[in-house]
C-alpha cells in the first residue's frame, strides 16, 4: 500500500505553500527520466513568484485548466483533428487580460493574466488574443482520467481549497536541461519549495475526492431486519464513478478497530433479497458480524467504461472503501478481501487517519 504518512505529509505540505501563492514541484517520471513542473496557484499569482517561475524554467508559462472551463472562456486548441486524445492537454490559444496590462510579458502583466483566467467571474471579453500566456486544456476528471502534470497541477490547486486553474511551467537547469536526481532534490531544498509525485495526487483523488467533494457521499440509512438482529445500512454515491455501494454495520461502534468485509456484486441485485452469486458469501459475513461485530462493504459495479479512467479497476475499489469508512467515523479498521491484495482470505491493518479537507474556493483580494 502507499505509505499513507508520507504522502499526507507531503499532500499537506502543498497546499499549505499553494495557499500562500507560493509554488510546489509537481514530479513525474521514472528516476532517470523525472520531469519536474513548476506550480502556482493562478488565483493568487504574484509578480514575485511569476518572476521566480521564468527564472528557473523554459520562461513558457502555461496556464492550466480543465477543457469544460476553456470552453466557457472561447480558448480553444489551437490544433485541432491532430489524432491527439480528447484527453491529451492541448494548448489553446495564448491570451492577456484585457484591463490591466501594458505589454503583456512582464512578470506583473502575466501574473494579472493567470488570475484573470482563474477568476470564475471572467467571461470571454476579459482576455485578449493572442498574448503571452498559453492555457492548457486538462481531462475534465483530472488525473483519474489523464495521469499528467497538467492534470495534476490543476487537481491540487483545487485540493488546497483554490480556484482549478494553475499557472505551470517545466523546471530546468541553468544549462537548459531537465533538473532531475540529486540536483532536484537540492534545488527543492535551497529554495524551500514543497515536492509532490503525480503519483500522490492520484492517490488523493481516488481516496479523498477533489478537495471540496468528498470520493462518496451518503444518500440513505436505514435499519433493515435479518437473521439473527437489526442492522444499520448506510448507501453511498460513488462521486467519481457513478457507482451504488452499501456498508452493512453489525454490533461495532467508530471508536472501535473493527474488522471490514469486503463483497463485489455479482450482478445487479440486491444482497438481502435476492438468490444471486454473491448471496452466500454475503451472508457468511452477514452472520459473523451480527454476533462478532464488524462491517460488510458490498461494491457495486461502476457504470462507466473502464477506458475513462487512467487507473485499475482494483485501484477505484480501494478509494471507494477507504472514503465509506472515513465518512462512517472509523479510523484504524482490519480489511479481509483488500482489492489487489495477495491474499484475498487475509486480513490488513488499514490506517483512515483524515487528511487535507479545505474549504470553498479562496481568491486573490482584488485583480
Amino acid at each position: 500500500m502507499t505509505d499513507v504518512c508520507d504522502l499526507k505529509k507531503r499532500i499537506q505540505s502543498a497546499t499549505n505553500a499553494l495557499t500562500t501563492g507560493a509554488p510546489v514541484l509537481i514530479v513525474s517520471g521514472a528516476d532517470d527520466q523525472e520531469v519536474a513542473d513548476v506550480l502556482i496557484p493562478a488565483a493568487l499569482a504574484s509578480p514575485r513568484w511569476t518572476a521566480w517561475a521564468v527564472r528557473y524554467t523554459s520562461g513558457l508559462l502555461c496556464a492550466a485548466m480543465r477543457s469544460t472551463r476553456a470552453d466557457e472562456l472561447e480558448l480553444p486548441a489551437m490544433v485541432r483533428g491532430n489524432g491527439s486524445s480528447a484527453t491529451t492537454p492541448a494548448f489553446g490559444i495564448g491570451v492577456d487580460a484585457a484591463a490591466g496590462v501594458g505589454t503583456g510579458i512582464s512578470a506583473t502583466d502575466r501574473s494579472r493574466t493567470a488570475r484573470v483566467l482563474a477568476s470564475p467571474q471572467t467571461r470571454p471579453v476579459d482576455l485578449t488574443r493572442p498574448g503571452h500566456i498559453l492555457p492548457l486544456r486538462t481531462a475534465p476528471r483530472g488525473v483519474i482520467e489523464h495521469r499528467n502534470s497538467a492534470e495534476a497541477a490543476v487537481d491540487l490547486c483545487e485540493i488546497a481549497g483554490l480556484p482549478p486553474v494553475a499557472l505551470t511551467a517545466t523546471l530546468l537547469s541553468d544549462d537548459g536541461t531537465l533538473l532531475q536526481g540529486t540536483e532536484l532534490a537540492a534545488f527543492a531544498r535551497v529554495q524551500r519549495v514543497p515536492v509532490v509525485q503525480l503519483q500522490d495526487v492520484v492517490h488523493y483523488r481516488l481516496h479523498h475526492g477533489d478537495g471540496h467533494v468528498g470520493r462518496v457521499r451518503q444518500t440513505a440509512t436505514r435499519i433493515v431486519d435479518v437473521p439473527d438482529r437489526s442492522m444499520r445500512v448506510v448507501d453511498f454515491d460513488d462521486e467519481l464513478t457513478g457507482a451504488h455501494h452499501t456498508a452493512f454495520i453489525g454490533s461495532t461502534t467508530p471508536a472501535a478497530a473493527p474488522t471490514v468485509y469486503i463483497v463485489f456484486e455479482c450482478s445487479h441485485r440486491d444482497p438481502l433479497v435476492s438468490d444471486c452469486e454473491c448471496r452466500h458469501e454475503f451472508e457468511t459475513r452477514r452472520a459473523h458480524i451480527a454476533t462478532e461485530g464488524g462491517i460488510i462493504v458490498y461494491l457495486r459495479s461502476n457504470p462507466r467504461p473502464a477506458n475513462q479512467y487512467t487507473v485499475q479497476g482494483h485501484e477505484l475499489a480501494q478509494g471507494s472503501i477507504t472514503s465509506i469508512l472515513t465518512h462512517l467515523g472509523f479510523t484504524t479498521v482490519m480489511v479481509c478481501g483488500w482489492p489487489g491484495g495477495q491474499d484475498p482470505t487475509s486480513a490488513c491493518a488499514l490506517d483512515l487517519t483524515p487528511t487535507v479537507r479545505n474549504p470553498a474556493y479562496k481568491t486573490a483580494a482584488s485583480l
